[in-house]
C-alpha cells in the first residue's frame, strides 16, 4: 500500500494522523471518522504532501489523495520504512494491569539500567531515553507517537524499552508492531469502565498484550493472586511465571515466611531466586505485589542479583505513596490512586502503619467512570477517621456534582465536603497531631488540575508541604 519509493517521490519529512499537529512536508492518514473529510482539507492547508484515506477522493483532493483499504494498516507499513523499523532493533518490555504499572515499570527500567542497558521508558509519569526525560502526555502514546519516540531511543543508543501498557492502547492497536520478549500483568479492578462498558471487555483488553503482541519466544509474568490474573494465566500457551504474594501453593515466586511491612519499607525473602533477604524502601502490600512481580520478571530474564538489589534499593517513583511529610510524628502522603482498589490498598497500608488518627482527602475524575465514585466513597469511610472530599480533575463536569456521587456511598458522617483541593488539604494538614497520618489521593505525580478543558499549575505535594511549613 504504502512504499518506500512512493515516500521517497512525494519528499515526506513526517507522519501525522492529527490534522492539527501537521507540518509542511507530512503525509496525513485520515482514520475514519466523522469529519474526515475535513479533517482531511485541514491536513492539506497545513502544508500535507498527501492524504492517506479509505474512501474516494473528496472533491479537490484528487490529485493528493492515496486510496487504501486500510488506513490503519497502511500507517503502520509507513511507520516501519520512515523511521526504519525501530522496534526491531530493541527488546521491547511492557506492564499492563489497573494499578501498578508505572511502580513496575520504573523497576523494570532501574533493573535493567543496573545490569548496564540504556533504557528508554514510556509512562504514566515520564517518558525517558537514557538520562534524557520529558512529561508524559499519555500512559501510552498513539503509534506514529510511539515509532519517532523508538526511533529516537535507537539513535541515541537504546537496547531496551520498557512500557506500560494502557488498556486503551491494545484495545485500539496502537502497539501494533511490537513484539514485546516480556509482558507483566498486575491486576485487574474497576476502572475505564466509560470505555470499556464491562470488566469482562476490559479484561480481554489487556489479554491482547499477551495473545497478539508478545513475540513467539516471550515470557509472561502474572500476579495470580489477582482472580483475573490467574484466569490469564491458565489460558497463556507460552513460556510463563506465576507470582504471588499470598504463598499459592502453584505459584514460581513467592515470599518464604513473614514479609515484614513497616513505614521505612519492605523486608522478605525468596529463596527460588535467592538466599539472602530482599530489601527495599517501597512499602504496603500493593508494593509488594509489585516487587516480587519485578524480581520474578528479572529472574526469568537472567538480570544479575546484584543489578535487581540495587535497584530495590534505590527507586523512588513519584506520587506513588511518597512521603512527603515526615516530621514531629505526622505523616503525609501523596498518592495516584484513583480507582477504589489502587484507594483501599493505599488506606489500608497507611491505617497498618498508623498510630494515631488516619485522614484521606480525595476526589474523582470528571468525564469518567461514574460508577467507581460511590464505591471509592465508601471505602474512605470504612478505612480512615475522616475523609475530606474535594475537586480531583473535575474537567467539564460540575464538581459538586462530582462530590455528591462520591457522597451517595457514604453513610455516615465521617467527611467534610470542601470543593476547592487547596483548601482541603491546607484543612486537613491543620488538623493533623503526632501519630496521625494523611492521604492525599488521586493525582498523584501531577502537577496540575484539569478544570474546564484548562490545565492550571496544581501539585499535591507542593500544597502539602506550604501548609505542614505553616
Amino acid at each position: 500500500m504504502i512504499s518506500e519509493g512512493l515516500m521517497e517521490k512525494l519528499s515526506v519529512t513526517g507522519l501525522c494522523d492529527d490534522s492539527r499537529r501537521v507540518k509542511p512536508g507530512n503525509l496525513f492518514f485520515s482514520v475514519p471518522t466523522d469529519g474526515y473529510e475535513a479533517f482531511a482539507r485541514s491536513a492539506i492547508a497545513a502544508g500535507a504532501v498527501a492524504v492517506v484515506g479509505e474512501t474516494m477522493a473528496p472533491e479537490g483532493l484528487t490529485s493528493k489523495w492515496i486510496q487504501v483499504p486500510d488506513v490503519k494498516a497502511a500507517r503502520l507499513e509507513a511507520a516501519k520504512i520512515f523511521y526504519k523499523d525501530p522496534f526491531s532493533k530493541l527488546v521491547c518490555h511492557a506492564v499492563t494491569g489497573t494499578n501498578g504499572k508505572t511502580t513496575s515499570a520504573f523497576l523494570m527500567n532501574a533493573m535493567l539500567e543496573a545490569a548496564g542497558h540504556k533504557v528508554a521508558l514510556l509512562g504514566t509519569i515520564m517518558n525517558k531515553i537514557g538520562e534524557k526525560s520529558v512529561p508524559a502526555t499519555l500512559t501510552t502514546p498513539g503509534q506514529l507517537d510511539l515509532y519517532a519516540f523508538a526511533a529516537h531511543a535507537v539513535e541515541a543508543g537504546c537496547t531496551d524499552l520498557v512500557m506500560e501498557a494502557s488498556s486503551h492502547s491494545l484495545h485500539q492497536g496502537r502497539v501494533a508492531g511490537i513484539r514485546f520478549k516480556s509482558g507483566l500483568f498486575s491486576n485487574l479492578t474497576q476502572d475505564h469502565l466509560d470505555y470499556h462498558k464491562t470488566m469482562d471487555a476490559y479484561f480481554e483488553a489487556k489479554k491482547l498484550l499477551f495473545t497478539k503482541y508478545l513475540a513467539e519466544n516471550g515470557v509472561a509474568v502474572i500476579n495470580i493472586d489477582d482472580a483475573h490474573g490467574e484466569k490469564l494465566f491458565n489460558v497463556l500457551d507460552c513460556r510463563k511465571v506465576a507470582v504471588s504474594r499470598l504463598g499459592n501453593p502453584k505459584a514460581d515466586v513467592k515470599p518464604f515466611g513473614e514479609v515484614k511491612n513497616t513505614e521505612d519499607g519492605l523486608e522478605f525473602t525468596l529463596p527460588m531466586v535467592a538466599k539472602d533477604k530482599f530489601v527495599t524502601p517501597l512499602c504496603g502490600d500493593f508494593n509488594v505485589d509489585n516487587v516480587l512481580l519485578v524480581i520474578a520478571w528479572a529472574h526469568a530474564l537472567s538480570i544479575s542479583e546484584a543489578a535487581v538489589r540495587e535497584a530495590i534499593a534505590n527507586v523512588r517513583v513519584p506520587g506513588r505513596f511518597e512521603k512527603v511529610w515526615n516530621k514531629d510524628g505526622k505523616h503525609v502522603i501523596v498518592d495516584y490512586a484513583h480507582t477504589p482498589d489502587a484507594l483501599e490498598r493505599v488506606l489500608n497500608t497507611a491505617r497498618s502503619l498508623c498510630r494515631g488518627k488516619l485522614s484521606c482527602v480525595f476526589g474523582c475524575g470528571g468525564d469518567r467512570d461514574k460508577t467507581k465514585r460511590p464505591i471509592m466513597g465508601g471505602i474512605a469511610e470504612r478505612i480512615a477517621d475522616k475523609a475530606w472530599l474535594t475537586s480531583d480533575n473535575p474537567r467539564t463536569e460540575n464538581p459538586s456534582s462530582i462530590i455528591e456521587d462520591v457522597r451517595a456511598g457514604m453513610t455516615t458522617d465521617k467527611f467534610e465536603v470542601v470543593e476547592n483541593r487547596e483548601e482541603a488539604i491546607h484543612r486537613a494538614c491543620a488538623e493533623l497531631r503526632a501519630g496521625d497520618w494523611l492521604v492525599i489521593a488521586g493525582k498523584g505525580h501531577e502537577d496540575y488540575q484539569i478544570i474546564g478543558k484548562t490545565k492550571h499549575h496544581f501539585d499535591d505535594r507542593e500544597i502539602a508541604v506550604k501548609a505542614m511549613e505553616c
